[in-house]
């Protein structure tokens, strides 16, 4: 009875390995690749959703040039990836990778809070 038991936690074990440990660990060296592979110049986006230009790089930090003269310095492992030259042309020209009708486009203003009383009146 034992026997069955070990060889059961054992592919448990097996299946849980592959199913969350590997894919993780694969994930973390996919990053760790990418942050070592960056040099100034390269477009990246941060953690926090803040595009930016790397303009320079130590160890621990990387300084981001945001605009024309303003700059950031972010961690180096804040660096969630980076732009590829297609979205950066995409972005750099303005263009919307979705359409916005005119109805969803104009704003209007929220209807006032109503009352309990005043919801059951309009029910009636």
């Amino acid at each position: 009875m034992s026997g069955g038991f070990l060889v059961l936690l054992l592919a448990m074990f097996g299946f849980m390995y592959f199913l969350l440990i590997r894919p993780q660990r694969q994930q973390q060296r996919k990053h760790a690749d990418l942050l070592s592979s960056l040099k100034p110049g390269d477009e990246v986006v941060t953690a926090g959703g803040i595009y930016g230009e790397v303009v320079q790089i130590d160890a621990e930090r990387v300084m981001l040039e945001i605009d024309e003269d303003v700059r950031i310095a972010v961690a180096r492992r804040a660096i969630a990836s980076v732009v590829p030259p297609e979205e950066l042309d995409r972005l750099e020209s303005g263009e919307e990778s979705e359409t916005i009708d005119a109805e969803a486009a104009e704003p209007h203003a929220a209807d006032e809070p109503q009352t309990a009383e005043e919801r059951d009146a309009a029910r009636n």
